[in-house]
């Protein structure tokens, strides 16, 4: 990256390190010459247009298209480097066809674009996808630097983030995905559906062309993996991960530059020629079924039929552009188009005049500009499509026609591009109506329009694009850096300091933190694991256990029978100390009549929220909605809340649940007791592991260490934490065994 053009992506982004740009290509063709020397050149393409934006060279990270030869590799390196900042991928023959035509195009292609019949899912492509995933993070770990950005690309490359991660925990990654995603309901369709998810959620900022696409991706996180969003983004770990809207544009000026060539101008006096007396549409499309190209045919049929007068005085200009033609669906699909085509040749057409002109082929920019400047109107007909950027080099090659776009709503640019002509690409009555309306609508509207689109389209550029997206990135990856960090506990220290310690005391939650959440509360027992382990820690003379839950305490007793460590039950109602069988009511008699007013309170709301159900306990109400509909029972669990916020009540909001108590209950209060109680006899470490209730600064003061350790969900009032109740009863056999060796070499043994 020269100087110059470094400080352009600094003064616009305020980023001045090195951006890595990852996408399944590379930017450049190879070819081996017949002298056995290699040779590069750069190639076209949707992304090159967009990137090539930012007006500054990067480093670029991809498979270059082919396998290659060991002994070539070096070689092709040096010169890809050296000539275009590029570093290939090397995947072999089988990995990447699998990886592309297997799992990118056959299975996550057609799901996102609203075509779940047309899976070809089965385990091989997948772990190709997974290898090839793997294969370009070991080459952009290999380069990363500790101010690079990262910028992925494309739903070919979603478990990169993750496994980046996985090697470069500090990496700054962003991902952009190009086309659209899927509504929850087609997303979930898909098997390794959590795996993707979390691919990309290993980012700082995850962006997508419009608000539609960012909507569905939030909702299949709440609803496949359970995660809180909020509109801009997703909470996940201990990071906010930003999701963002970023409409890709294209390099207006490109084409202002070629329409004053002397090549476009005269091909243009050509084309004009040919086509003199004769309105003109114009459709560009890649031959795929998610182009609406058939639809498009069908409407053209349909305007012949209702409007007779158009024969002889329209023509279709049809580019259709060779895509995946090896495969069996793509090969259907053109002997579809071209026996459309024939057929309405045949039944509109005259000697000397053809009403479709279809063009199977690539055309060169040249071509395609006077193309585009010719025609009255362009069709895009999309049934889905992640933008579409025809669309926009339509309107800018617009110069005198003031042509009229008319354009499928189930295109992206369909959200920003608001002066066109908006079709059904599936009501072909209305497509066709719409072709009339347009060929015949007024020049001022058509200059109002056109001018409206216009403007849009030379402000939201491919510049525009990646600059706000890199400027977003740099700011998402700062702001991480910036957040309250919950540090990870150390178990080897924790261990160390409780073999010195003289007296400890250890307090858990449970569900959640000695035992995963359960669908089903009830089948959360404990293990015979976890009882061995609370046995053998609470014949510790120096050692007092205590579980804080709110479960009843019949339960509780029935669980933890014979051994001996302190219960608290209904979240501090009762309470029950080791050496005791018998619970403590933790308040004296009281009037219990709020109960009848909770009771048809969270009946209502059961019935209301499929899935839930609510448990009465002695002294405690819990409402659980872990089984209902994520985002219905989030929503509905906020309006009980507010219900209960009116009453005289003390209101418990656990993990998917809302508890509800007398407000005159402290479950302080017995805590607090035990601790002075321990004090004389050398208390030096209290442990609070998982959700307890209880911050350190409520408990009274003594000689020696708090930690207090969320368990999963981080807090900002907890000062560690461990990830899930594997590293919780990983911590526990660690003291279990401290406490054997304690026991073994006590003088009486």
């Amino acid at each position: 990256m020269n100087e110059n053009e470094n400080n352009n992506l600094e003064n616009e982004t305020g980023f001045s390190g090195r951006l890595i740009v990852v996408s399944n290509r590379l930017p450049v063709s190879i070819k081996k010459e017949t002298n056995g020397k290699w040779s590069c050149k750069m190639s076209s393409g949707g992304l090159v247009a967009a990137l090539s934006g930012l007006k500054s060279n990067f480093i670029w990270v991809g498979w270059i298209g082919t396998e290659i030869e060991e002994e070539d590799r070096k070689e092709i390196k040096e010169l890809l480097w050296k000539d275009y900042s590029c570093i290939p991928v090397f995947l072999s023959e089988k990995v990447a066809n699998e990886h592309y035509n297997g799992f990118s195009n056959g299975v996550l292609w057609p799901l996102f674009h609203y075509l779940p019949g047309d899976l070809d899912y089965d385990d091989r492509i997948w772990n190709s996808y997974v290898e090839a995933n793997e294969q370009f993070s070991s080459v952009v770990a290999e380069i990363l630097k500790p101010n690079d950005l990262v910028w992925v690309h494309d739903y070919h490359m979603m478990l990169l983030p993750e496994i980046l991660k996985q090697k470069k925990p500090d990496a700054r990654i962003g991902f952009f995905l190009h086309i659209p995603f899927p509504s929850s309901e087609i997303f979930r369709v898909l098997p390794c559906r959590k795996e993707i998810l979390l691919g990309i959620l290993n980012c700082c900022l995850i962006g997508f062309h419009t608000y539609d696409y960012a909507r569905h991706f939030l909702k299949s996180c709440t609803r496949i993996v359970g995660l809180e969003t909020a509109p801009n983004g997703v909470y996940f770990k201990d990071r906010f991960v930003q999701v963002g809207v970023f409409p890709v544009g294209i390099d207006p000026d490109k084409f202002f530059e070629s329409l004053k060539t002397t090549q476009v101008q005269n091909r243009i006096k050509e084309l004009k020629q040919s086509f003199e007396g004769t309105r003109v549409l114009i459709g560009i499309d890649r031959l795929d079924y998610i182009k609406g190209i058939p639809q498009k045919l069908q409407a053209i049929e349909r305007l012949f039929q209702k409007y007779p007068e158009w024969k002889g005085k329209l023509v279709l200009i049809q580019v259709a552009v060779p895509s995946r033609q090896d495969v069996e669906e793509y090969q259907k699909l053109k002997k579809e188009v071209e026996e459309l085509v024939g057929r309405i040749n045949g039944l509109y057409g005259s000697i000397g005049y053809s009403p479709i002109h279809y063009l199977f082929q690539s055309v060169d920019p040249s071509e395609l500009t006077a193309l585009y400047n010719i025609s009255d109107a362009a069709l895009i007909t999309s049934i889905r499509d992640g933008m579409n950027l025809v669309a926009q080099e339509y309107i800018v090659c617009q110069t005198e026609n003031n042509g009229v776009l008319i354009l499928s709503e189930f295109t992206g640019a369909a959200q920003s591009l608001s002066g066109a002509v908006m079709i059904n690409p599936w009501n072909t009555e209305e497509v066709a109506d719409s072709i009339h309306n347009s060929l015949l609508m007024p020049p001022e509207e058509r200059e109002e329009k056109h001018q409206m689109l216009l403007k849009y389209v030379t402000k939201h550029t491919a510049s525009h694009w990646g600059l706000g997206f890199v400027k977003e990135l740099n700011k998402a990856s700062s702001n991480v850096d910036k957040m309250v960090t919950i540090q990870k506990l150390d178990i080897e220290k924790v261990v160390d300091i409780y073999k010195s310690s003289k007296h400890r005391l250890l307090i858990f939650a449970y569900d959640g933190t000695l035992i995963p959440y359960n669908n089903v509360p009830q089948l959360s027992r404990p293990s015979q694991e976890l009882l061995n382990s609370f046995d053998i820690l609470s014949n510790d003379p120096k050692t007092d256990v205590y579980i804080l839950s709110g479960r009843d305490k019949k339960t509780l007793s029935e669980w933890f029978m014979g051994i001996h460590i302190g219960l608290s039950a209904e979240y501090g109602c009762f309470f029950k100390l080791p050496e005791s069988t018998e619970w403590e009511q933790q308040v004296p008699s009281m009037d219990l009549s709020w109960k009848e007013t909770i009771r048809p309170l969270f009946k209502y709301f059961t019935l209301r929220t499929p899935g839930s159900f609510f448990e009465e306990k002695e002294m405690l109400f819990t409402w659980h909605y872990r089984n209902a509909d994520p985002i219905f029972g989030s929503i509905q669990a906020r309006e009980l809340h507010l219900h209960l916020d009116n009453l005289p009540l003390d209101v418990i909001v656990g993990d998917k649940t809302l508890g509800v108590r007398s407000y005159n209950i402290n479950p302080l209060s017995s805590m607090k007791k035990v601790i002075t109680d321990t004090i004389p006899k050398g208390l030096d470490l209290i442990l609070l592991i998982g959700d307890t209730h209880i911050h350190p600064s409520e408990l009274p003061t003594f000689d020696g260490k708090i930690y207090n350790i969320s368990v999963g969900k981080k807090s900002v009032k907890d000062s560690y934490h461990l990830t899930d109740p594997s590293e919780v009863n990983y911590l526990l056999n660690r003291l279990e065994n401290i406490s054997k060796e304690e026991s073994a070499s006590a003088p009486d043994n």
